[in-house]
């Protein structure tokens, strides 16, 4: 499913990272790297989702690994740039 492009702001930058997320947890290999990275438990991933911190990790993480980045970019149709601005937007906007 693409995601419509919307201005930045905080509820559109937390969906993109819950997008993120789900992307990484269709992957053992990347829920794994994510897990031991992060340093959280999938407890914790659960407990957090809604976390503007925790969110903002996630973007993190994602940014960090262009492959993902782009694999990312490529399921939900949007552009590099609107996870780079949401990461961004998050870290200004942590809970």
């Amino acid at each position: 499913m693409t995601i419509p492009f919307s201005p930045i702001n905080t509820q559109y930058a937390a969906l993109i990272a819950v997008k993120s997320l789900a992307f990484i947890s269709q992957s053992e290999q990347e829920m794994e790297k994510f897990l031991s990275q992060s340093g959280v438990s999938i407890a914790d991933v659960i407990r957090l989702k809604e976390n503007l911190s925790f969110l903002n990790g996630v973007l993190d993480f994602v940014s960090a690994d262009e492959s993902l980045l782009l694999s990312i970019c490529a399921s939900e149709g949007i552009e590099p740039e609107v996870i780079e601005k949401s990461r961004l937007h998050l870290s200004q906007h942590e809970t």
